[in-house]
């Protein structure tokens, strides 16, 4: 599988987002990740990364917003948000691309561009938030319940 080009990896760079090492596990594509310290969209009280083993370059800044993955798989180029496990989630998208450059715009719309796309995850987020508060109090609930 080809390296993506340093030049589209740049544009991502110069916009403020952080590229990953090339990571063998996805036909050596890159997480794309947006630090906090760069302006754009984001979602409040994100916690995420990734990890880096030692000797393969920067680990992954604090971010506030889901990563991306960008890869080129089957002719295509892949820009990857998917955060749900066990299968796709209904703010998660897979885009396909023909060149890099359309990739790149892509991945620069989620975090400065159409907020509508982060705007759902971060719908999608807290509605799983809520479910989780939900579940702990019911069982705290249950757990504290005295007998008659």
């Amino acid at each position: 599988m080809p390296l993506i080009d340093k030049k589209y990896l740049e544009q991502l760079r110069s916009a403020g987002l952080h590229v990953s090492h090339p990571i063998p596990a996805f036909c050596n594509g890159v997480w794309v990740c947006k630090p906090t310290a760069t302006p754009g969209h984001n979602m409040p009280g994100f916690e995420g990364g990734y990890i880096t083993l030692i000797g393969q370059g920067p680990g992954c800044p604090d971010i506030d917003a889901p990563m991306l993955a960008f890869f080129f798989h089957h002719d295509k180029w892949i820009v990857s948000g998917q955060d749900c496990a066990g299968g796709m989630g209904p703010a998660d998208f897979v885009d396909e691309w023909e060149s890099p450059e359309e990739a790149v715009k892509d991945i620069l719309d989620f975090y400065f561009g159409d907020p509508s796309r982060m705007q759902k995850k971060v719908a999608e987020h807290e509605k799983i938030e809520a479910r989780f508060r939900e579940h702990v109090e019911s069982t705290n609930g249950a757990s504290n319940a005295q007998p008659d």
